[in-house]
């Protein structure tokens, strides 16, 4: 750190977007980090499952049996996992107060993977931090989806923070 950056903004796409709130979210590197721009982040692990099993066809709650196989060290360590997950670490809602810098989400509307609904919530938490832009797209879709707008929104954010 001494010889590296001193700002630097973090991009993370969809679970990317996990490992780019928990660095900011340490004191070691939160500091270093200016900002946060998040492509059709996952915010809360529960909304995701569910989104993902309603995706496969499956109802929405059969996600809540997933739950206990990733939160409990007994049944994590009987699927593979090197001990529990914990999701609540992961659940940016909950959180929303630990977020400190500034944040550019851009979602797609028609995200059936991580719902639009998570960041819309976020942004209504935090909106002192938190820029949302909802573009015509599917999961992790929105530059595809268009192209200017998507640059000129990240670059007149970037710019309005250097």
């Amino acid at each position: 750190m001494d010889q590296g950056a001193r700002r630097v903004f973090l991009f993370g796409w969809s679970m990317g977007a996990q490992v780019a709130l928990q660095l900011a979210a340490r004191p070691r590197y939160g500091r270093l980090i200016a900002g946060l721009v998040l492509e059709s982040p996952v915010l809360d692990w529960v909304a995701t499952i569910k989104a993902n099993c309603a995706r496969a066809g499956l109802p929405a709650a059969a996600g809540l049996l997933a739950l206990p196989w990733l939160m409990s060290p007994l049944l994590a360590r009987a699927v593979g996992l090197p001990g529990a997950i914990s999701l609540g670490d992961l659940d940016w809602i909950a959180r929303a107060r630990e977020l400190a810098v500034p944040t550019l989400i851009l979602h797609g509307a028609h995200d059936d993977s991580a719902p639009p609904a998570v960041s819309r919530k976020l942004a209504a938490l935090r909106p002192d931090l938190v820029q949302l832009e909802i573009f015509d797209a599917d999961h992790t879709m929105t530059w595809n989806s268009g192209q200017e707008r998507w640059r000129s929104t990240v670059a007149a954010w970037l710019s309005s923070r250097s």
